[in-house]
């Protein structure tokens, strides 16, 4: 006899077997890291566009070149007291290689900057399980069902969706943000360095 629906998981077992078993097809479907080959590093910025910023990424880290770290994780925005992930900025059309090895299992595209949420993204799920979404995307290069390797490139850096500048430049970064199985947030920090 099956459970009525508001019963079904009741056990941490029961609610845990479908997610794993869905991380684990996931996992099956991404190519082996060792195999993969390194795409060029992004190009240098001009950081005179964003004075008084600093970048807290690693030497060696790949998204080292990508911007300037704007807001931290846990830092707050016009939008958030609290924010669960880690904005970057730079200029549009900046090249964004995934930080992870995962399937894309959700995009966004035609938004404009002044349309509310977070534009057009691409979001990939890694062998973990965990979600890593990048938005505010000038363009989206890949699409739902398409399996990427750690550094490849997924799109460019806009300013769509809900973005603004305090320091007069034109909002365009990257908001960069992790839910692992149980969404739950993650700190993006360890991705980046």
């Amino acid at each position: 006899m099956a459970l009525p629906a508001t019963e079904r998981y009741n056990t941490l077992a029961g609610a845990i077997n479908p997610m794993a078993k869905a991380s684990m097809a996931i996992a099956k479907s991404i190519p082996n890291q060792q195999a993969q080959t390194k795409l060029p590093s992004p190009k240098s910025f001009d950081t005179t566009k964003y004075s008084g910023l600093t970048s807290n990424l690693k030497e060696g880290s790949q998204y080292k070149n990508v911007g300037t770290v704007t807001t931290e994780y846990g830092g707050s925005t016009n939008y958030e007291k609290f924010h669960p992930g880690i904005d970057i900025a730079n200029k549009i059309g900046t090249p964004l290689y995934s930080t992870v090895p995962g399937k894309v299992t959700a995009t966004n595209s035609g938004k404009v900057q002044g349309d509310k949420g977070y534009g057009n993204y691409v979001e990939v799920q890694d062998a973990q399980g965990n979600r890593h979404r990048y938005s505010h995307l000038n363009q989206a290069y890949v699409k739902i069902g398409d399996v990427l390797k750690q550094g490849q490139l997924y799109g460019t850096m806009g300013n769509t969706g809900s973005t603004y500048s305090n320091s007069g430049g034109d909002g365009s970064h990257l908001d960069y943000r992790i839910w692992d199985m149980y969404n739950k947030y993650v700190n993006p920090s360890s991705y980046l360095n």
